[in-house]
């Protein structure tokens, strides 16, 4: 299997491989990973709703009608705030959602 290199603390790698050992550190960094990631999705995802029961409707929605000017106070702290943050979620989660399709896809699972 390639591999690729990603710098860890030497202190903290050192701790943790002489506690797992090399190969089964390689297996807990790539379970961390996958983890975390689906983690963040997770976090993305419960973020996500609480603007959409906020303002009624998906971000797609939403985006659609503060282009055609019909968000009140769309230029208010709280929504032009609102509308920057749910962007950059939506954002994430797809990236998120496409790095674990193609692990699975790699890996020959299902979804």
């Amino acid at each position: 299997m390639k591999t690729n290199v990603v710098e860890i603390d030497k202190t903290l790698y050192k701790a943790m491989l002489e506690s797992f050992g090399k190969e089964i550190l390689k297996e807990k960094i790539n379970s961390f990973l996958l983890s975390a990631m689906e983690a963040q999705l997770e976090k993305y995802r419960r973020e996500i709703l609480k603007f959409e029961k906020k303002y009624g409707r998906t971000f797609n929605e939403f985006e659609r009608t503060w282009d055609e000017g019909e968000i009140e106070e769309k230029h208010s702290n709280e929504v032009e705030g609102d509308f920057m943050d749910w962007e950059m979620m939506e954002m994430e989660k797809k990236e998120f959602l496409t790095i674990l399709a193609r692990v699975h896809h790699l890996r020959g699972e299902k979804i």
